[in-house]
């Protein structure tokens, strides 16, 4: 099983680093839309549509990473309180319920591409199916990690199933 928390991990780096390639694509896009409209006054009709789009692949995607790290807002005023077997089960209950969103969004994300994928964007013609899709992998993505997280509630990362430390 560290395989797996080992894969997950680096999909979860790949993933934060594809992150940092949409912000800086963004504020690139936006810094040209900006000179070209108040500076050599062409504007790009389609940055606008291009900025949303990309800001949602990166809320989506990023979405996993950010719950790999523990970054995302949680209820934890119960963290503290009780043994360390309370804490692993609220822990595993929050992930849960993290898992539970995440299937949904992965679900309605995918019937949104089969409904409505065929459809264009209004400015950059681009198929609705590529931005419908940020729904479906952010979930599916989410919902890794979340398994994962699980999982290293009851058997922490380094141990194997026999909670013996596992060789590396």
């Amino acid at each position: 099983m560290n395989a797996l928390r080992e894969a997950t991990r680096r999909l979860v780096h790949a993933v934060d680093g594809l992150c940092g390639l949409l912000l800086a694509a963004i504020v690139a896009l936006n810094l040209a839309a900006v000179f070209l409209r108040y500076v050599v006054f062409v504007p790009l009709s389609w940055s606008e549509e291009a900025i949303r789009y990309l800001a949602v692949w990166m809320t989506l995607v990023g979405s996993a990473a950010a719950s790999w790290y523990d970054e995302h807002m949680d209820m934890n005023m119960l963290a503290d309180t009780g043994g360390p077997v309370f804490r692993a089960w609220h822990r595993a209950i929050l992930h849960v319920l993290t898992g539970v969103f995440a299937v949904f969004v992965t679900w309605q994300g995918t019937r949104y591409c089969m409904l409505n994928g065929t459809q264009t964007a209004p400015t950059t013609g681009l198929p609705m199916l590529y931005v419908y899709g940020a729904l479906a992998v952010g979930g599916a993505l989410m919902l890794v990690v979340s398994l994962v997280k699980i999982r290293d509630c009851f058997v922490p990362p380094g141990k194997d199933e026999t909670g013996t430390k596992a060789v590396l």
